[in-house]
């Protein structure tokens, strides 16, 4: 069980060092465990963000705008 949850935190690290650097992205909460940790100004309709979760950060891929990229090892 602490192997998955390793793993599970593992993977929701390098998604949050992707999303940060998303234009709508206003903060990102620092606790792991959060279920909604990306305030996002983009669905709000306005400057105040509302939390959403990873899942939605991806499936928009504005972060990906940014022109950051990511090298395979």
């Amino acid at each position: 069980m602490d192997e998955l949850l390793r793993s599970q935190l593992g993977t929701e690290s390098i998604t949050t060092d992707m999303v940060k650097h998303c234009s709508y992205c206003v903060m990102i909460s620092p606790d792991p465990l959060h279920r909604t940790p990306v305030y996002c100004i983009k669905y709000s309709g306005s400057n105040t963000p509302i939390l959403v979760n990873l899942a939605t950060c991806l499936t928009c891929g504005d972060f990906k705008k940014c022109g950051l990229r990511f090298e395979q090892p």
